[in-house]
């Protein structure tokens, strides 16, 4: 009896720890409330990267399921920690409202690349699959390549 018991909490330990190491590299954003955009273009500018700028509501559907449904993407997230300072904004938020002002944010989720001086590159809005953002960021860096 004893060793069913080991082998029960052997399965749902070794399924438990699977499950959570799916989701183990997400891409890694940096909050609006946390940092300004002035401060995330003097980070992009020290390390040398452009910005990936998730604006969104609390109350957007679409904006829930990239979070989880493409965010949590492993090659999605390791090519945009890389190469990119991910920037999560809060259309609602006062920082939000600006940044929608400034790059003419009317729909969520808008995404924007944006280079190391503020200026947008590209923009992207709506839902989409995870090898399709990758090919929109490969399209951005190509973009700020032949600037």
């Amino acid at each position: 009896m004893k060793k069913v018991i080991y082998l029960a909490i052997s399965i749902i330990l070794v399924a438990l720890i699977y499950s959570c190491s799916r989701n183990s590299v997400r891409l890694n954003f940096i909050k609006d409330k946390d940092k300004d955009l002035e401060a995330i273009l003097i980070e992009a500018k020290a390390k040398k990267k452009m910005v990936f700028m998730d604006v969104y509501t609390t109350w957007c559907g679409p904006c829930k399921w990239m979070d989880e449904n493409v965010f949590i993407d492993k090659n999605l997230a390791e090519k945009f920690n890389k190469k990119f300072i991910n920037y999560k904004v809060d259309g609602e938020s006062f920082e939000g409202v600006n940044i929608g002002i400034k790059y003419r944010v009317d729909s969520y989720p808008t995404y924007i690349f944006i280079d190391q001086y503020g200026n947008a590159l590209h923009r992207i809005e709506g839902s989409m699959p995870a090898n399709m953002l990758i090919e929109e960021a490969d399209f951005a860096m190509n973009l700020a390549k032949n600037k």
